[in-house]
């Protein structure tokens, strides 16, 4: 969301990297003639990077400050025909809200989404290709079952990690479809987390039983060195999301 604010430079972002303040409502209706329905209500805070493209003199009077996007809201599904935006800047001295960010003159908003094409062949691919993988995962297992030897350490690390990206494909975004389903997103980060560690703990182990200066294998405990710093990451990642979400 990008903001313009009047370089009216003697009285504009009198302070530097200035804490906008923002009251947002986002309400949706189904018809025209239908009421607004409110969905989702926050104030929320961001900073404010600007930058004057020209030098503070008399002859550049008027001119604007040019501002880094703000993120401000994301939906994980998109359920209604028609929402509306409602963006508000209070000002209070007395508790310094908006206040050394200048004169508000412009707000352009940048909406990304992804249109009903696309949408449609990312489903069907989803869909289709989800049990086809889910075969091929049987059917490896079931011929690593079959061997006389019991499964090593790097088979049971590609079945796993077969298992995270069935995990990460399968099409639960039909179920989203007329629901208003706040956890998809959140749900897509988690998907997509485990997918990730097991990835990289495949590569760490795939590399260490190739390694032949290597007495020990084929038992997971010794790669608890290269394996616990990835799970104690992810464990970060995850709860800084679930803060931001």
């Amino acid at each position: 969301m990008p903001i313009r604010a009047r370089s009216q430079w003697l009285r504009a972002l009198t302070e530097e990297s200035a804490m906008v303040t923002l009251d947002v409502a986002m309400a949706y209706r189904d018809e025209l003639n239908d009421p607004w329905t409110e969905m989702a209500r926050s104030v929320e805070q961001r900073k404010l990077q600007c930058t004057f493209p020209a030098a503070k003199t008399e002859e550049n009077e008027g001119r604007y400050y040019e501002c880094d996007v703000l993120p401000l809201i994301e939906l994980g599904s998109v359920t209604h025909k028609y929402y509306l935006l409602n963006i508000r800047l209070p000002v209070n001295d007395r508790k310094k809200i908006n206040v050394g960010i200048g004169e508000i003159n412009e707000m352009r908003l940048v909406s990304i989404f992804q249109n009903g094409g696309f949408t449609r062949v990312w489903f069907a691919m989803k869909t289709f290709l989800t049990p086809s993988i889910l075969i091929i995962m049987i059917w490896y297992w079931r011929r690593i079952v079959m061997m006389t030897r019991p499964p090593v350490l790097l088979e049971k690390v590609i079945f796993a990690l077969g298992i995270s990206m069935t995990f990460i494909n399968i099409p639960v975004e039909w179920f989203s479809i007329g629901f208003n389903w706040t956890w998809m997103l959140l749900f897509g980060d988690i998907r997509q987390g485990i997918f990730y560690v097991m990835l990289l703990s495949f590569w760490i182990i795939f590399c260490g039983e190739h390694m032949m200066d290597q007495s020990e294998r084929n038992r997971i405990s010794v790669y608890w060195k290269q394996v616990g710093p990835i799970a104690f990451g992810s464990c970060c990642l995850f709860i800084f999301d679930m803060c931001e979400r």
